[in-house]
Parts: structure tokens; sequence; C-alpha cells
């Protein structure tokens, strides 16, 4: 696989890209990013690893262009919730292995087929595993697995004919997408990469249409909802992609739609001042401690004594792709049990 890259910007990672512990990690809490899915391909489909008419094809992600010249055979991904997305196109034959996420603890999952390689523990990997496991493709989640800072880089990956693509346009410049579209414009990305585009065009189809499903189940409902998230005793509120483009989707209003940053801690002005119709808090694990850790924090919210509080998992999310569309059906459900 050839790599050609064509740097069109700057990439200096922005605070809200760094995968720190708490919420820089949470995937309704990392930034939004412009759509910048490149160009793609007319010609139907090709099995994976193999070459076609369609190629050479160039696909753009975060400002460089990668160009593929067959689809990819040894795909690592930077969250193993991304196979999801690739078992929905028919192409999750190429994934060889992937990284954990921040709240996995080390934790394998088990919902994967078992000759998967779990490349690292680490959401930033080290550049070693990933250069060691000899992917084709590097399919990352967000663009701080890439900025090299002792870890792996864009450079490694184009060192061993690796390409990458960022899934959402989690880039590290113009935090600007916050629109459900960016799930649509990953899956027409990654039809043009395997050459499936005709797959990729039914399954954006199908995503429309339970995004539509969603939205109609609330009945025109343009409910004012906050998304919060407790981490070591804080609060912090959450305007940012994909928890944006999931409210916008549905119809609904996000109380912190004017938040300077994708996340940020809750002041005491914010949380005396707002007085939401939902609460949804995200979480990892156990979604009743999180409402009432929440609780404690904030016991005087009109939300909080109405039991308007819903715990909103982060997991089906953290991948991209199919599983933002997961969540967004969870939380029309969640909203339109409250408001009823």
């Amino acid at each position: 696989m050839t790599t050609t890259r064509h740097r069109t910007r700057g990439r200096a990672a922005t605070p809200a890209l760094l995968l720190t512990a708490g919420a820089a990690v949470s995937a309704l809490a990392l930034a939004g990013c412009a759509a910048e899915t490149g160009s793609t391909s007319t010609a139907t489909g090709t099995t994976s690893g193999t070459a076609s008419a369609a190629y050479p094809v160039t696909v753009t992600s975060c400002g460089q262009d990668f160009t593929y010249d067959e689809a990819p055979s040894r795909v690592v991904l930077g969250s193993y919730r991304t196979f999801e997305t690739l078992d929905a196109l028919g192409v999750a034959g190429s994934v060889h292995g992937y990284l954990l996420g921040p709240d996995d603890d080390g934790v394998a999952p088990t919902d994967l087929p078992d000759d998967l390689v779990m490349v690292s523990a680490d959401t930033i990997p080290a550049r070693e595993p990933v250069i060691a496991a000899e992917p084709d493709l590097f399919l990352s989640y967000n663009e701080a697995q890439l900025t090299g800072e002792g870890t792996l880089s864009y450079d490694d990956l184009s060192g061993i004919g690796a390409n990458a693509y960022v899934m959402g346009a989690y880039c590290a410049q113009d935090p600007d997408n916050l629109t459900i579209d960016s799930v649509y414009a990953d899956i027409t990305a990654l039809g043009a990469i395997y050459d499936v585009p005709e797959r990729a065009s039914e399954l954006n189809d199908e995503l429309r249409a339970r995004v539509a499903t969603a939205e109609d189940s609330l009945d025109g409902s343009t409910a004012t909802v906050a998304v919060l998230k407790v981490i070591g005793g804080t609060v912090y509120a959450i305007g940012g992609y994909p928890a944006a483009a999931i409210l916008s989707a549905l119809g609904l209003t996000n109380q912190f739609a004017d938040l300077a940053t994708a996340y940020a801690e809750l002041s005491t002005e914010q949380a005396l001042a707002m007085d939401p119709d939902v609460v949804l808090v995200n979480y990892v694990g156990d979604e009743q401690t999180a409402i009432d850790q929440l609780a404690t924090l904030l016991p005087d919210l009109p939300a909080v004594q109405d039991g308007r509080v819903y715990g909103a998992d982060e997991s089906p999310a953290q991948g991209g792709g199919v599983g933002i569309i997961d969540s967004l059906e969870s939380i029309a459900t969640d909203v339109a049990a409250a408001t009823r």
C-alpha cells in the first residue's frame, strides 16, 4: 500500500484533544472537528486486500491525503469499538488488532473475534507495539493518538507504508464539526478506502432512517438537555461532539451549546443558572453510581429532585461511526421518558 501525505494545515495538539485521565478521554467530551473526508471512488466493491479498478484512491483525514493502492487487510483499531462500523460495512475481516480505551483498565473485550490481537493496552500507544503489528491502516478515533510526542506518529506509520484515518474528524485543528454528518462522512470514506461504496451508501441510508425514527419518537420536543460527567468529585459540562451532534440531530436544545471548549468544569454560576429538562450523566461501568454521584453534588438541581437524570453510556460512541447512532437512540428513549 502506497502512502502519499500532503499536509494542508498544522496539527498542533490542542488541550481538548489530549487523551488524559478523566473528561478528556470521554467520547462525549472530545472537541468537535471539521469534516474533512476526502475523495471517493465510484467503482463497485472488491474483497478486502485486493486491487481493483477503484484504486488508487485518495482519502483525506485531518488535513492529510492518504493514497490506497488496495483495500486494507491488516488494520489496527485505535478503539476496538470501531469494529462495529467495519462489521456493518462487511469488512471486519481486515482487522488484525486493536487498542484498549482509557476506561478499560487493561481488560480486553469479550465480544470480539478470538483471533484479534490486543496490540496495546494504552489509549495513546507507544510506537513499538503498533509498528510490530505491521498494520496497513491505523484507524484512529482521535488524532491525539498520533501526536508523536514520545508515542506513535504519522511518520512512524509512513515509515512502514501504513495509512491513517481519524474517525469523527477528531483532529487537532479546526474543531468546528458539531453535526451528525460526520458519521455519514466516515462511512463514505471507509466505503472508498475498502471499495465498497454501494454498501456504504446503503449503511448511511439505514443510519439516517434510524436517526429519523429516533427524532420522530420525541414528537417535536425541543427539550433542553444538559450533558454532564462526574470525575473525582467534580462535575464537568459537555457541549462538544458527539453530544452536540446527537442533540442537534434529535431537535433538542443543548444546555452547553455556547461552551467555549468541548467540555469544562461546571462553575457554581453555571450550576445555579441551569434548569434543564433532562440531565444526561456520562458514565462507563455502573450507571446508577454515576447518577448517584451527580445527585450528591447537585442535590438542588430540579432535574435531580424530579428524577429527570439518566445515565448516558459513553462506550458505544467511543469508536465513532455506528456506535454514535446507538448512543443517539438510547438518548432519544431517555428524553422521551423524561418529557412525557
